[in-house]
């Protein structure tokens, strides 16, 4: 992907660090815990302190999921009835191993710090925004007109405020969304999109087979999944031993698939506007220009619109021809699938506008940038507009 020729080449290049909302204190009933880590998912992180400090994943509180591929900071909560302290966690030989340090900059893995206690359990959203610093290479000669060109669009409009690719983790190929399986009750179509995407596949159904060919690089739970279907559950059953937020992402993956779909086609109905490759060959289209940037500041775009109907009348046949496209039913809002609520409403704003926006360093062929952005809002979005790539 092209993006990543640019950032990302090392986890330095891309930092973020949580802003929270939660202050420690002396005392409280968490503990509160810096997590720093490089190389690592949240919730790979998360499934090694469950795992080794013995403590339930679900009685571990956070707030956001940060990047795999960056150096990261956040902050968890863990029950004071649990024992936990400062401890470093590295992957050697395929295995997580507790270690005095990690260098962050070359090695893959965590450490956890108390920093004091709170009284309330971090839940999805609790912070304040995430601060990044990033560091573009290869930024040619070309590239650099575009950019401060660029940087002022976003400086005088701020920049859509698309889901990022990290919003679509399990989405494996184009169009292929495990939800849409789900919500016409075939689980075994959504087992196949889950594991292989539009893959075909001569094996499925032979679940020894499928077990000793996935294996090495499946998770835990995904392993246990296959073993539920050798044994003879249902494809329901079986889709039912994943993790509750996985199972919860493949309704975000859906649901912000078409979010993306209102807001790109509101702007190119309203607004000059570029077209900027994203991932599974779709598209993302940034504003240029901007003639009523008071009113688009405060628009705020409907999930679906069964609940939240938009006043913008533009927005509202957009969002209705959206989901005809894609063949979106009434009877899917709020609809209970596989253990889980899916295809519900809300309100996400349409516009973002980065705070403490700076150039730090620059070079011949790199530049650094800071900025912060609030919950929800994602680093990668702002950069492709930037670098159009």
């Amino acid at each position: 992907m092209k993006l990543y020729n640019k950032i990302k080449r090392e986890p330095k290049d891309f930092i973020v660090e949580e802003i929270p909302i939660l202050e420690p204190k002396e005392e409280g009933k968490y503990y509160f815990v810096k997590l720093k880590k490089s190389n690592v998912s949240t919730l790979e992180a998360l499934r090694v302190i469950s795992r080794l400090l013995k403590i339930p994943l679900k009685e571990v509180g956070f707030a956001g999921l940060k990047d795999r591929y960056a150096i990261t900071e956040q902050y968890l909560t863990v029950p004071i009835t649990y024992q936990i302290e400062r401890k470093c966690f590295k992957l050697i030989n395929n295995r997580w191993k507790e270690v005095n340090s990690v260098n962050f900059e070359k090695e893959m893995g965590f450490c956890l710090e108390v920093l004091g206690y709170v009284e309330k359990f971090l839940s999805l959203g609790d912070l304040k925004g995430n601060r990044f610093i990033i560091t573009v290479k290869n930024f040619e000669k070309n590239m650099r007109e575009r950019f401060y060109k660029n940087l002022e669009v976003v400086k005088s409009y701020g920049f859509p405020n698309y889901f990022g690719e990290q919003r679509f983790g399990s989405v494996k190929s184009r169009d292929d969304f495990v939800l849409r399986y789900l919500l016409k009750g075939d689980f075994d179509g959504a087992l196949r999109s889950y594991f292989f995407g539009k893959s075909s596949v001569d094996y499925w159904g032979d679940w020894r087979r499928l077990y000793k060919t996935l294996s090495p690089a499946l998770e835990e739970y995904e392993k246990d999944l296959i073993r539920g279907l050798m044994r003879g559950l249902t494809a329901e059953k079986a889709f039912r031993i994943l993790p509750k937020n996985v199972r919860l992402m493949f309704n975000f993956a859906f649901q912000s698939f078409l979010w993306n779909e209102y807001l790109r086609e509101y702007i190119e109905a309203k607004y000059p506007f570029e077209r900027v490759p994203f991932i599974n060959n779709w598209k993302l289209s940034y504003y240029t220009q901007v003639y009523d940037i008071d009113y688009l500041r405060k628009l705020e775009i409907p999930y679906t619109g069964h609940q939240f109907s938009p006043v913008d009348k533009t927005l509202k046949k957009i969002i209705k021809k959206v989901q005809q496209k894609y063949e979106i039913k009434k009877e899917w809002f709020d609809k209970e699938v596989g253990g889980m609520r899916v295809m519900t409403d809300g309100l996400r704003k349409a516009v973002v506008f980065p705070e403490e926006l700076k150039i730090l360093e620059k070079t011949k062929r790199t530049i650094k940038l800071k900025f912060s952005l609030p919950p929800g809002s994602y680093a990668t979005v702002l950069l492709r507009f930037l670098l159009k790539v």
